[in-house]
């Protein structure tokens, strides 16, 4: 497979690896943004986009894969032309003169530092990179006609990006470049621009799958005789690496409330139990703790005198939770009167004897006894009544 870039890139190696960071936990409602690498050629994220950052949307792990050059590793021969005319096969011929200079004819080619110098209609322009020599050619109306070629080694299984510039001498129909790795062409031919000494790059991704052997070429597909003329340089093939980092990222739920139960009171010398509990009760982090405004670090407490008490609940990261219980002073104190009367015959209207009570007593005893002491009915429990009965019968 391959990407078809029309940009303009620069290749500026780096180490094959990178690093999105230490496994995250954010608390709800945060994001974090995921850098990317520098320099690499390509990009791309768990979730299919190509941008360099991203950020995060909720708990996962993210992973981002890229693709890097290798330094000094261009396996094209003489791509710069630094060289002259050698290291590669061509359709064209090189120029062999004419009323206008070397290239006066279609169909032929000439290495120079210069268009001007080989046709006196080319426009004088330097090479892409400035005082180095590029391939100037006229061109023909010969269909599929191979500009230049090169048969390279490749390693199977690696990603080659596949780089030239390209450039118009003469304004007048401007080339139409095709770039094949083994006969296929890699996506849409590069057309030159009118604007003359503009250079422009051919840029692509090329997968060598079980390949061993890789015959790169340039056509034009422009076959019209006026204009088309143009130059080719710093022609690259140059392997790739590639490398995949991940990162998971846990988003915490929101914070639970505290429960500490309901308000209450307490009489003098008396104590109450108050458990915070966390509502939901399920918090991930364990690591929980327990700040009483008695200066107690445990979830329970053992309160006594009355007031305010208050906890905070954290976990040093994202749980930061209060609470408040209050607790108000009560006298506690009791009354109780005794009836002096009752009628125990059946009615439902005060058949019964027993206390009339106020409050809530620690303790109560009753005890009935009749006119010879004799005990005839206790009880423990203020809420007992003696129905006027003894020994199994009325008295």
């Amino acid at each position: 497979t391959c990407i078809l870039l029309h940009l303009s890139l620069s290749l500026n190696a780096q180490s094959c690896d990178f690093n999105l960071g230490p496994d995250t936990t954010l608390c709800n409602g945060q994001h974090l943004l995921l850098h990317g690498p520098n320099g690499a050629l390509s990009i791309e994220w768990q979730n299919g986009f190509n941008s360099q950052n991203i950020s995060t949307e909720g708990s996962g792990t993210y992973w981002c894969a890229a693709t890097f050059p290798i330094a000094g590793t261009n396996v094209v021969v003489n791509g710069d032309f630094s060289m002259g005319d050698t290291a590669f096969t061509t359709d064209f011929v090189h120029g062999t003169g004419g009323p206008y200079g070397e290239l006066s004819m279609e169909g032929t080619y000439a290495v120079t530092t210069d268009p001007s110098l080989v046709h006196d209609n080319f426009v004088p322009c330097s090479d892409h990179t400035g005082g180095g020599q590029m391939l100037v050619v006229n061109g023909s109306p010969l269909p599929d006609a191979d500009i230049w070629c090169q048969t390279i080694n490749v390693t199977p299984n690696t990603d080659y990006a596949f780089s030239a510039w390209l450039m118009s001498v003469t304004p007048g129909n401007p080339a139409i470049m095709d770039f094949l790795v083994n006969g296929v062409s890699l996506g849409t031919p590069l057309l030159a621009s009118t604007t003359t000494c503009q250079w422009d790059q051919f840029y692509a991704l090329w997968n060598s799958g079980t390949t061993t052997s890789a015959t790169i070429c340039i056509i034009n597909q422009q076959l019209a005789v006026s204009g088309n003329d143009f130059a080719l340089d710093d022609i690259a093939f140059s392997p790739l690496c590639s490398y995949t980092d991940s990162i998971n990222v846990t988003v915490l739920p929101p914070s639970p409330a505290i429960d500490l139960g309901a308000d209450g009171a307490l009489c003098p010398g008396n104590t109450a139990e108050v458990q915070a509990t966390l509502v939901p009760p399920d918090w991930p982090d364990p690591n929980i703790t327990y700040t009483w405004s008695t200066g107690d670090m445990t979830p329970g407490i053992t309160v006594s005198p009355p007031g305010i008490y208050t906890v905070t609940v954290q976990d040093g990261h994202c749980l930061n939770s209060a609470a408040s219980v209050t607790f108000v002073a009560d006298t506690c104190e009791t009354q109780i009167t005794m009836p002096n009367v009752f009628s125990p015959n059946g009615d439902g209207v005060n058949d019964r004897f027993g206390p009339i009570v106020v409050g809530d007593p620690i303790g109560f005893s009753m005890e009935i006894r009749n006119r010879w002491g004799q005990l005839i009915y206790t009880s423990q429990s203020v809420n007992d009544r003696w129905n006027g009965h003894a020994d199994g019968g009325p008295l």
